[in-house]
C-alpha cells in the first residue's frame, strides 16, 4: 500500500462511522429530531380545549286514573275505574363544553416533564454515541493491523479474529444488528 487512503479504501464496503451513530440513535431512539417532536408536541399539548359532549334522554311518564259512575247510582265502584298511560315528556339535551387551561398552555408539568426527559436522552445519546465511535474506531485499528502486518502464528490469527468478532458485535449491539446487516449488503 503506498498511502493511508489505499489502506481505507479497503473498507469502502462497510459504513462510515457517521452512518453507524444514526443508526445507533435510530435504534436507540435517541435521534434529535425525535426529541424536538416531542417538546413541539408537549408545548401545543394544551393549545386545544378539552372537549365535553354531554347527551340527555328525558321520559316522563304518568299514569291517570278516572272514575266513572257507570251505573249512575252516585258511588264509583271497583269495577267503574279505568286508567291510562301518557307520555308526557320526551326530551332530548346536547350540551357541549369546551374548556382551556391557559395556564398549562405557558408551561405545563408535562412540557417540564419532557425537558426532563429530553435531557436524561442527550446524556443517553452521548453515551451511546462516545462508545460506539471507541468500538468502532478499535476495530477498524484491528483491521488495519490485521492487513498490514498479518500475524505469522495461527493462535494470534484466532486471537484477533475473535476480537474483530467482539468488536463488531459490540457495535451490533449499540445499533440493534444494523451494523452486520449493512455489512452483508
Amino acid at each position: 500500500y503506498s498511502s493511508v487512503e489505499d489502506v481505507l479504501a479497503q473498507f469502502s464496503n462497510e459504513p462510515e462511522v457517521a452512518a453507524v451513530q444514526a443508526m445507533a440513535m435510530a435504534y436507540t431512539k435517541t435521534n434529535p429530531e425525535l426529541v424536538e417532536g416531542w417538546l413541539r408536541a408537549s408545548k401545543s399539548a394544551y393549545a386545544l380545549p378539552a372537549v365535553t359532549l354531554t347527551y340527555d334522554k328525558d321520559l316522563d311518564d304518568y299514569t291517570t286514573w278516572s272514575y266513572l259512575d257507570l251505573d249512575g247510582d252516585g258511588t264509583v265502584d271497583n269495577d267503574e275505574h279505568q286508567y291510562n298511560t301518557a307520555r308526557a315528556d320526551d326530551d332530548d339535551g346536547f350540551s357541549v363544553r369546551l374548556a382551556w387551561r391557559l395556564d398549562k398552555l405557558v408551561m405545563s408539568s408535562e412540557r417540564i416533564r419532557v425537558i426532563n426527559e429530553a435531557q436524561d436522552i442527550v446524556k443517553l445519546r452521548d453515551k451511546v454515541l462516545d462508545e460506539l465511535t471507541r468500538v468502532y474506531f478499535d476495530r477498524r485499528r484491528l483491521q488495519v493491523d490485521q492487513l498490514l502486518s498479518p500475524s505469522g502464528g495461527l493462535k494470534e490469527q484466532i486471537k484477533n479474529e475473535l476480537r474483530l468478532q467482539e468488536l463488531t458485535a459490540s457495535i451490533d449491539a449499540l445499533t440493534g444488528g444494523g451494523f452486520s446487516a449493512s455489512l452483508k449488503r
